[in-house]
């Protein structure tokens, strides 16, 4: 996914918000997942076997700047399907994904609608997400990503 740097997203030194990254994210994010089929499967107005999801942790490593008008290359992908929790990737880079600006990791727990409480994913949005051909780790499940708030 490319996104063009806005004005409005640039802080009093001229680069991107740092903040402003996790929006960016997410939005490709929801991007590899509508691209491969599943938005269904994670919108919370939908009735998707019971369940939503919940960010549960954001992880952000900086090693360059973007500015106004810069181009980002933002690649997401599924870097592991846990028990009860989904860890995406995401690489932002600069001039065709030659220049390195920020990595990010987001962990998603998926959480019973009524309950509130953490659930294993449905198996077919499990099997879902391995089709997307994007490397899968289904080891063991995250230590606290398992626990409710």
């Amino acid at each position: 996914m490319q996104r063009r740097v806005p004005f409005s997203d640039v802080d009093m030194h001229g680069h991107v918000h740092n903040g402003v990254y996790f929006s960016y994210v997410e939005t490709a994010i929801n991007e590899l997942l509508r691209d491969g089929g599943l938005m269904a499967r994670f919108n919370p107005g939908a009735d998707s076997h019971g369940v939503v999801y919940h960010v549960r942790k954001v992880e952000f490593r900086y090693d360059g700047a973007a500015g106004f008008d810069d181009v980002l290359d933002i690649d997401a992908s599924v870097r592991r399907i846990g028990n009860s929790s989904l860890t995406f990737g995401a690489e932002l880079t600069l001039d065709e994904g030659k220049v390195p600006v920020a990595t990010a990791e987001v962990v998603w727990v998926c959480v019973d609608k009524e309950s509130g409480r953490p659930r294993p994913l449905p198996e077919p949005t499990r099997a879902a997400l391995a089709d997307l051909g994007r490397p899968v780790d289904a080891a063991t499940p995250e230590p606290c990503a398992d626990r409710a708030e």
